[in-house]
């Protein structure tokens, strides 16, 4: 969307963005079936994780979050606890969170909601939280609101979801007049022949970039607009993209190796074999 005013680019960065989705509905076509026939990656990370794990004293797992919770925890914060009880069948409905509930109208953690004492009352001992919570380092966030209905805390999940939308296409956009203003003439050249390499270290590449960022959604979103404006070559693109499938699991791999959940394990294990796979 970037590149939208010059054709040729649109034209290459499309292709480039759309590397990463015909690798993962092709994959997900061969991979599916196997699994459904042949139970084959449940069998295989059962067999390779143990029974059990040990508890781990810290189960937080650092990263961007640090960069990232003190922006986004001021702005919104998800109530997980909610999605969580839905699942597994607590409460059939969203009714039993709302209205939302701070003790004495006092909006922070303590008051709205911390967990509530065995026998206390919601509004007199603790609070009730809907979909939107509060955070116990930085308070309740710019969205939450005490008495707030089901209705309003939706509105304010969209008017965010509306706000980052924005926020990304003109992120993208400057990314690319950025990158059009700064590679050119010599630093372009030297950037397409660093990039012109085998397959397996573009790979490589790839992954270990993705692993720094924690996101194959990042790493895409900055290869393409360089296909784009022809930086790199689309050829490029794709062993790119591989490599950044096999990166994005490692995030997975390290949030489960310090939980002392197997299931969590496994889940990251097979995420990890499904791309590796696929690659195959």
């Amino acid at each position: 969307m970037g590149q939208m005013a010059d054709g040729a680019q649109l034209q290459r960065a499309f292709a480039g963005a759309t590397v990463h989705d015909c690798f993962n509905i092709l994959t997900v076509l061969v991979i599916l079936p196997l699994e459904v026939i042949t139970g084959f990656l449940d069998k295989l990370v059962v067999a390779i994780t143990p029974d059990e794990m040990e508890e781990k004293e810290d189960n937080s797992l650092e990263g961007l979050k640090v960069i990232i919770a003190p922006i986004s925890d001021r702005i919104i914060k998800a109530n997980k606890k909610v999605i969580e009880e839905m699942a597994l069948g607590v409460h059939e409905t969203c009714d039993y969170y709302y209205p939302v509930v701070c003790v004495d109208g006092i909006e922070d953690y303590k008051n709205c909601a911390a967990k509530c004492p065995e026998g206390g009352e919601v509004g007199v001992d603790c609070g009730r939280v809907g979909g939107i919570t509060c955070s116990k380092d930085f308070g309740c966030p710019a969205f939450f609101q005490d008495g707030a209905t089901q209705s309003e805390d939706n509105v304010s999940a969209g008017v965010c979801l509306f706000l980052s939308i924005v926020l990304l296409v003109v992120c993208l956009m400057g990314l690319v007049n950025v990158l059009q203003r700064g590679l050119n003439g010599l630093s372009t050249r030297i950037i397409y022949k660093a990039t012109n390499v085998n397959g397996l270290l573009a790979m490589i590449f790839g992954c270990g970039i993705t692993i720094l960022v924690q996101s194959s959604s990042i790493t895409t979103s900055v290869l393409t607009p360089l296909v784009g404006i022809g930086v790199i070559q689309l050829e490029q693109m794709f062993p790119l993209t591989l490599g950044a499938n096999i990166g994005t699991t490692v995030t997975g791999l390290l949030a489960a190796a310090v939980t002392d959940s197997v299931e969590a394990l496994q889940v990251a294990l097979a995420h990890l074999f499904f791309n590796v796979f696929g690659i195959m």
